[in-house]
């Protein structure tokens, strides 16, 4: 990005990694330059589990990055009233750990 100049920056994407360990390599180099993140979401658990990969340590890795949003959710259902539940979920979650880390730091 900053080969790139000016007026460029990341927008890191949680889901697009092909391994857990790529991921957060590629999000730790990422998050220092990003202007937003997709906070992607994929299938969630019946108790909002996300068993792909862990979304709370892709949040750590852009927090312990200096980054603090926006996060911006991307997720998909089929079903609306299940994706809505799903995504306040999301909003929860990402309110709570903000909340938290700001309250150690």
């Amino acid at each position: 990005m900053k080969s790139v100049s000016r007026n460029v920056a990341a927008c890191p994407d949680t889901g697009n990694w092909s391994s857990n360990e790529i991921r957060e390599a590629g999000l730790a180099r990422s998050f220092p330059g990003a202007a937003t993140c997709d906070f992607k979401a994929r299938e969630l658990g019946p108790d909002g589990e996300h068993p792909l990969y862990d979304l709370e340590r892709c949040f750590q890795i852009g927090w312990d990055a200096g980054f603090q949003g926006p996060w911006c959710l991307e997720h998909a259902n089929r079903d609306k009233s299940a994706l809505f539940r799903e995504l306040a979920l999301l909003r929860d979650r990402l309110r709570h750990w903000v909340k938290s880390r700001r309250a150690a730091d």
